[in-house]
């Protein structure tokens, strides 16, 4: 199984706002996740930053963490969902960011407390 985010794996803007719709929303400290179960086999992604979370830098830096730890647990995530993770705060760390993350999927109850799917 690919570990990379494919081109399917990504939301695109109308789909965005289809799942703010209607979407479960669970959030921690500063990344609140919004989710739903979709019609595909695969579960796709969106990092979605409020508006001024800082310069572009450090837009793209949260961006690219936040898709790093998705990359690294998508496989021990059930199928056919679609997530939004929505970025109120700046990230201080990677790590910190790694567990606020965890923690999301497992009070949206996606994951057991051993990180496996429910």
């Amino acid at each position: 199984m690919r570990k990379s985010l494919t081109k399917k794996e990504r939301m695109k803007k109308a789909d965005i706002s289809k799942v703010f719709e209607i979407s479960e929303s669970i959030k921690i400290s500063c990344i609140r996740l919004l989710y739903c179960k979709s019609k595909n086999t695969w579960n796709r992604i969106a990092v979605v930053l409020r508006k001024g979370y800082g310069n572009s830098v450090e837009r793209n830096r949260a961006r690219r963490v936040i898709k790093e730890i998705y990359r690294q647990i998508k496989n021990n995530l059930p199928c056919g969902y679609d997530f939004i993770f929505l970025l109120t705060d700046k990230i201080t760390d990677y790590k910190s960011a790694d567990m606020i993350m965890v923690s999301l999927f497992k009070k949206a109850g996606l994951l057991d407390a051993s990180g496996k799917i429910t």
